[in-house]
């Protein structure tokens, strides 16, 4: 039985701490592999993508190349417009129907809170199961409390994996602001990342998104 992990995100940019998650998901979930897969327009951050979906594939593509079992699906890009998790596990389920996989969706403690009101939520726990990455200021007891209302037929599925991971103080906003204001990144990002944030110039001016490649 194949196990993948789907870790999706915006990746605006991908930095050590999203490294991290995919560390401890792989070691203690014993996944075969992790997908990091960038969202074209995440439901929650309308308009507060800055980075073309070009530049952030790229640097996705740059964090998978720090481990052998990390991949890229760039099926969310690929399909442009609103990225529904919903239509990403669909379309997973499809791809590897009548093979032995188990599909691991990892979902940050903060975004459960959100998860009712995702498009199709109640159909989500039966497509992958959902492990819980536990985030900086993030209370699983408040995520629990209102998954047990809006969801529950479905909560304690949604609830039973919680990733034993110590979160990393790192976030996408924190590289970006760091970029603005001209300071180095080399302990938040890997160097390729570095090195393509600024060939690109990207960050530089938050009100405006990289010009694509």
């Amino acid at each position: 039985m194949a196990r993948i992990g789907l870790y999706g995100g915006s990746f605006d940019p991908p930095h050590f701490g999203h490294l991290h998650v995919a560390r401890a998901a792989h070691a203690e979930l014993g996944l075969d592999t992790v997908r990091l897969i960038p969202a074209a327009a995440p439901p929650h951050k309308q308009g507060r993508v800055q980075a073309a979906a070009a530049d952030r594939l790229e640097m996705t593509r740059r964090l998978a190349a720090c481990e052998s079992w990390l991949a890229v699906d760039p099926r969310e890009l690929r399909r442009g417009g609103t990225s529904y998790t919903f239509d990403t596990l669909t379309e997973l389920r499809a791809e590897f129907a009548g093979r032995a996989v188990e599909f691991w969706f990892l979902i940050g403690a903060d975004s459960l809170l959100d998860l009712p009101g995702w498009h199709r939520a109640a159909e989500l726990v039966e497509l992958a199961t959902f492990v819980t990455v536990p985030r900086a200021g993030a209370r699983l007891d408040e995520a629990r409390a209102l998954l047990h209302d809006r969801l529950p037929a479905h909560a304690e599925r949604l609830l039973c994996h919680v990733l034993p991971v110590e979160p990393m103080p790192i976030s996408s906003s924190q590289v970006r602001a760091r970029c603005r204001a001209g300071l180095p990144i080399d302990e938040l990002v890997p160097r390729t990342i570095a090195e393509w944030i600024a060939a690109r110039g990207l960050y530089r001016d938050e009100s405006a998104a990289a010009p694509p490649s």
